[in-house]
């Protein structure tokens, strides 16, 4: 079932920014992402090439090498999608930006496009993490998702300021 995306003052619905399957935090194979220390979240091994916002807000950092971005919510959740583990390496081999950093951008409108062959033979692992890097100043993770997922419209997880 496929929700609205909301940000209210109160709480804030992410949708699944890569279409694929849902992998546990703590499976990311990278010490970082799996012990929370970069933020709560869960991650996604894609298998669709489209990288979307999860939802609307301000594209504050898209990196050089195009493999992750942090968008900023109007509620100030910190928000970061990092395609893959050790993609920094790829110098940006594998990805296309297709919208600016800087740039607000609505839930579902791409940002990335990828290419899953280059990086599922280059990358140590396409398994994506999505990550709330404020999450000090949110309630916990909720309804977060599980199995398979669609880009800009399964519901990642949500979560509300405190």
């Amino acid at each position: 079932m496929s929700v609205a995306p909301v940000v209210s003052s109160n709480e804030t619905v992410l949708l699944a920014p890569v279409t694929g399957e849902v992998v546990a935090i703590e499976d990311v194979p990278d010490a970082a992402f799996a012990s929370k220390a970069v933020g709560e979240g869960v991650a996604i091994r894609p298998t669709g090439k489209f990288v979307v916002a999860p939802c609307d807000g301000e594209l504050v950092k898209i990196f050089n090498t195009n493999h992750a971005f942090a968008l900023v919510t109007d509620s100030g959740a910190e928000l970061i999608v990092h395609i893959g583990i050790e993609t920094v390496k790829l110098g940006g081999q594998g990805f296309t930006r297709l919208a600016q950093q800087g740039s607000r951008v609505k839930a579902g409108e791409p940002v990335l496009e990828l290419d899953l062959d280059y990086l599922a033979a280059n990358a140590a692992s396409i398994i994506s993490p999505v990550i709330l890097s404020n999450a000090d100043q949110f309630t916990a993770l909720e309804g977060v998702a599980s199995g398979s997922v669609e880009a800009g419209k399964t519901v990642l997880y949500r979560f509300k300021t405190k």
